[in-house]
């Protein structure tokens, strides 16, 4: 009788083991969103191949790398918002809604960069990295 496994408990054991698959899927997805949204090679704003010797990052805060035409359009963004240009002083398409694109998309990499330098993030590379071995 000791030999007999009851089906719940193999049930149990299955929902188990698909429940660990789909959350290390999800911690790997994150993991590589997390990464490749930080490369170095690339341009942060269109993902562009950087080949520029010289790197343009955005602020040492928010240690991004932008391609020239991005930078270019990311000063503009700067310059404005500082109350250093004029609306005059903007291209067509540079209309509020491009104002508010770029401000989600810098707010949303200086939220990127505070959870990726998380104590909880830090802690999750390296149950990866364990589970990797």
């Amino acid at each position: 009788m000791a030999d007999i496994i009851s089906l719940d408990e193999r049930l149990k054991g299955q929902r188990d083991k698909q429940l660990s698959e789909q959350k290390k899927n999800r911690l790997t997805s994150l993991r590589m969103v997390m990464e490749c949204s930080n490369c170095p090679r690339k341009c942060a704003k269109c993902g562009s191949q950087l080949e520029a010797p010289e790197p343009r990052i955005l602020s040492p805060e928010l240690p991004l790398r932008l391609c020239g035409g991005c930078w270019e359009e990311y000063r503009v963004y700067q310059r404005f918002i500082q109350g250093q240009s004029a609306p005059q002083d903007l291209e067509s398409y540079q209309s509020p809604a491009w104002m508010e694109v770029w401000k989600s998309w810098v707010e949303y990499q200086t939220n990127l960069h505070r959870y990726r330098n998380s104590l909880e993030f830090r802690k999750l590379m390296v149950e990866l990295s364990k589970e990797e071995e």
